[in-house]
């Protein structure tokens, strides 16, 4: 047995004094974050959420972690576990001691294993419930729980508990009768989850399924108390302004008003004009059906490419927080491509700063000079956000405890997400099932913009309100299907175009077919500029070639662009002439937004085509591996070899019915229940572009085109004079582990400028490994091209994936 340490709790601090001196008691702490969890004054579920909230840190009150918070010792230790010990010990006397009837105490049990799990993985990731044995077993003795200021805590817990006061006497007077306690609850452990178990099933039954597992697998428990934990631990209010007024969003919509007259002013010629008048027509047309339908919670905005999606979505947002019905906006887009572009203009329309969060946004504290900065991106805790599928569905499907505290920020919240399309049709009724239960759970409205919406349930959700479907009044582009092409036809058809209209583009489905287009068009074109784009460069140089390429269209210089799918949706570019390898009509439809895209000039053309690889191998499947949908798109396009845009409205509808009626997609839900049921690994982590393909990130120590801001700052930081250095740094022993959390990720981020992810099955042709390290360093420069980055050299068939 463990000898009691003697450490009071009021000797205890939470994390390291300030520079000032100025501590932090850790009581103060859980204090704080208890109230946060939960009421000690409710009824019985308030109270268990207050304990889980008072208990949290209780391994912090050992010695071994106040010597390593005080620097006496340089390595962290494990403190969660003790939390969680003392937490369910506490439980089984309360459950004692309150003797509720069966269907609350299946509630009760349901929510304390909840509980017990979450102050367990607090700091990790997000385990699965075990039915037999608590999460502790095998790892940490009960004995162990000893090494915490037990007595301190005790009686705190006395003076908002008194009916355990017993109890607590007990493990006061004989500490070796709690272990004994924590020991019986691995005995107990099994029928507390039988109960929960049964609390589930019961739940399951009391209306759909798959919309009540939903509401189930949302981790509020668990972001209440890591918001609370991480907000209080950064000196964050809990009644901080980190939202937008009434009056805010009403000024944001006149600001908007005020933008769209300047950009109809700006704009020449009569085809741009008509353009202008039908996106202002809309965006008021369905303000007005909005404010008709404005207590719904899920929404749909079907517009096609160009008639001003984003800032008809940001009126509607608006119009929500202005009526008091939100208070946050929070973009979401597929790709940084469309982000980085969305984020610029929200900002500019309606003149508030934009909190920009994805796996680059590491860095922008150091722009902000805001300590908390990183806290709030994390969190989303901000008036208007802007970020990635990628991270909300971190925030949906977790697997860190880390991720669930962004559905704080989802809370009370109007989500936009723009081209929902691109959601894997294996995620996307998971995805809607999970935006159904935030809205019921946490208040939060959805609106999907897209030119191309799938099926949003098929009745098996809440209703899906459309504002409005418009259908195309002018015809901007003509499709037309040319049949089969390899890499020499393509390349003369595409400089033919060229030659006639002055710009041409064309998106393959591979990273290698397209770098083998380029090359054979660079070679031919002696005037004008030829730019190639794809996921295997880095994201600085990509940044930089989009630059080029709007520059020189916006001048009317000549213009070729061959690439992937990297300009196929919301990215701001029009092409007269543009070739797309047949994809899925889903994303024909959005590569045809980027020809003519402003109704300027003559009708553009978009040629589409069978790539056949050296005439011989197809390699569609490789990116659109779903057989229903290709053999849905190659119908559609047997029955229109040409068709203009006024049909491409109910081309698409066709499309999904079509693949909607081969297969509903329910099975995927199946996670949803397994997850409800404590099998948490089931959704987690859940991938909105489909099957994960194994790749690794190969460092890049070039400089390739303008380096932001927070860029520049961050190498000054880290001094580092260039990327060679940044390398050196990250490779050094010691470096990393020297590093404070915060410090460590901006690191962290700052390299990922300089990475290109790379399939498993090429990344040592390419990268050089170096021990204790994830990424690896490219072997030499003259493998990354200034022009095509790591396509050629990387270009794999049967595990292509691309990146935007």
């Amino acid at each position: 047995m463990p000898v009691v340490t003697g450490l009071k709790l009021s000797q205890c601090l939470a994390r390291p004094s300030d520079e000032s001196g100025r501590a932090y008691p850790l009581t103060e702490h859980l204090l704080a974050v208890a109230e946060a969890c939960g009421n000690p004054c409710g009824d019985y579920s308030e109270r268990l959420k207050f304990l889980a909230g008072l208990l949290h840190d209780t391994g912090k009150s050992s010695r071994a972690w106040q010597d390593y918070i005080n620097k006496k010792r340089g390595k962290g230790v494990p403190h969660a576990f003790a939390g969680a010990m003392l937490f369910a010990a506490l439980f089984a006397d309360l459950l004692e001691v309150w003797k509720p009837a069966r269907q609350e105490k299946r509630e009760l049990c349901y929510l304390a294993v909840n509980l017990t799990n979450i102050i367990y993985n607090h700091h990790g990731r997000i385990e699965d419930i075990d039915g037999t044995y608590p999460s502790w077993t095998g790892t940490y003795a009960p004995s162990q729980v000893l090494f915490a200021a037990i007595p301190g805590l005790l009686k705190l817990v006395a003076l908002y508990f008194p009916e355990v006061s017993l109890s607590i006497e007990r493990y006061l007077q004989t500490p070796e009768s709690l272990v004994e306690k924590i020991s019986l609850v691995a005995s107990l452990w099994s029928k507390w989850t039988n109960q929960m178990i049964s609390y589930v099933e019961k739940s399951l039954k009391s209306g759909n399924r798959y919309a009540v597992g939903a509401r189930l697998c949302l981790k509020t428990e668990n972001a209440r108390l890591i918001a609370a934990d991480r907000m209080h631990a950064g000196e964050i209010a809990p009644d901080a302004k980190n939202y937008l007024t009434p009056e805010e969003a009403s000024a944001g919509l006149s600001s908007i008003q005020r933008y769209c007259t300047e950009r109809k002013n700006e704009m020449t010629g009569r085809a741009r004009q008509s353009i202008i008048d039908i996106r202002e027509k809309w965006r008021r047309k369905l303000l007005e059906t909005f404010r008709q339908n404005r207590q719904k919670s899920i929404f749909s905005l079907e517009l096609p490419t160009g008639y001003g999606k984003t800032i008809a979505a940001l009126s509607i947002a608006l119009k929500a927080v202005a009526e008091g019905q939100c208070k946050r906006i929070i973009y979401v887009a597929p790709y940084l491509s469309i982000l980085s572009q969305a984020a610029d203009e929200i900002a500019r329309a309606t003149g508030i700063k934009v909190l920009t969060h994805h796996h680059l946004s590491a860095l922008q504290s150091l722009v902000e000079q805001d300590k908390a900065e990183d806290l709030l991106l994390e969190g989303w805790q901000a008036p208007v956000v802007a970020t990635t599928f990628n991270q909300l569905f971190l925030a949906l499907f977790p697997y860190r405890a880390q991720n669930t505290i962004r559905l704080c920020g989802l809370k009370n919240s109007f989500v936009i997400v723009d081209e929902p399309q691109v959601i894997n049709t294996g995620a996307w009724n998971v995805f809607l099932a999970m935006a159904e239960a935030t809205t019921a759970v946490l208040g939060t409205k959805f609106l999907l913009v897209t030119a191309t919406l799938p099926e949003t349930g098929g009745g098996i959700f809440s209703e899906v309100i459309s504002l409005g479907r418009a259908l195309p009044v002018s015809t901007r582009y003509q499709v037309e299907y040319i049949g089969a092409e390899n890499e020499n036809t393509l390349s003369e058809k595409i400089l033919h175009s060229y030659r006639a209209c002055g710009s041409a583009a064309a998106i393959l489905n591979t990273v290698r077919d397209a770098v083998e287009v380029y090359l054979r068009v660079r070679d031919r074109v002696t005037e004008g500029t030829v730019y190639f784009l794809s996921g295997r460069m880095t994201p600085l140089h990509k940044r930089q070639i989009i630059k080029e390429i709007r520059g020189s269209l916006r001048n009317e210089e000549n213009t070729i662009v061959v690439c992937t799918q990297v300009l196929e949706a919301g990215v701001d570019l029009s092409f007269k002439h543009l070739f797309r390898a047949t994809p899925v009509i889903s994303s024909l439809i959005q590569a045809a937004g980027r020809c003519n895209r402003h109704g300027e000039g003559e009708k553009g053309r978009l040629f589409v085509f069978e790539y056949l690889r050296g005439g011989e191998k197809k390699t569609r499947q490789y990116v659109y591996r779903d057989g229903d949908q290709r053999e849905v798109t190659d119908l559609c396009l047997n029955e229109h070899k040409i068709f203009d845009e006024s049909i491409s409205v109910d081309l698409v509808s066709r499309y999904y019915r079509l693949c909607f009626q081969r297969n509903t997609q329910q099975a995927p839900l199946e996670k949803i229940l397994e997850a409800a049921r404590g099998n948490f690994a089931a959704p987690a982590g859940l991938n909105p572009f489909g099957t994960h393909v194994p790749q690794y990130g190969v460092f890049v120590p070039l400089f390739l085109g303008e380096l932001p801001e927070e860029v520049g700052l961050a190498m000054k930081k880290f001094s580092c004079q260039d990327p060679a250095e940044i390398w050196d740094r990250y490779s050094s022993k010691g470096f990393l582990a020297a590093l404070e959390y915060k410090e460590k990720k901006q690191f962290m981020g700052l390299m990922q400028h300089f990475i290109v992810q790379v399939p498993e099955k090429t990344v040592l042709e390419v990268g050089e490994p170096v021990e204790n390290r994830s990424i690896l360093r490219l072997k030499g420069e003259s493998l990354y091209s200034p022009e095509t980055g790591l396509s050629y050299v990387t270009a794999d068939d049967e595990k292509e994936i691309w990146f935007v």
